[in-house]
């Protein structure tokens, strides 16, 4: 989900959207293979009938207290946020998986 008080996805900013690597059920979420995203990467975002497309410049392991993911840009940022290292003796995830991707297109959906 898009997290509320950054750049809406697709305007300039940093916009975060964070996601489950597993959901409750077990079932891989939507950002089960984040972890796999490479420098030059492409995520594309669609919205009103466009493609928004974005490469990946970083992919990081922080604390879940690195609160820099969320400073402001003035160019257009995706940030993607999930859990990582998983602890099964404190059932709690120790870090965060951080994936930045800078808006490099725009294309009309087909």
């Amino acid at each position: 989900g898009w997290l509320s008080g950054t750049a809406f996805p697709t305007l300039q900013g940093n916009s975060i959207l964070t996601g489950h690597v597993y959901l409750p059920s077990g079932l891989p979420g939507p950002f089960v293979n984040v972890s796999q995203l490479k420098f030059g990467d492409q995520v594309i975002v669609h919205f009103g009938g466009q493609k928004y497309i974005y490469e990946v410049r970083s992919n990081r392991v922080t604390k879940p207290t690195d609160g820099s993911v969320f400073r402001h840009d003035e160019e257009t940022w995706l940030t993607l946020i999930t859990c990582a290292e998983y602890d099964q003796e404190t059932t709690a995830y120790l870090k965060r998986l951080i994936v930045r991707a800078v808006l490099v297109k725009v294309e009309a959906e087909r």
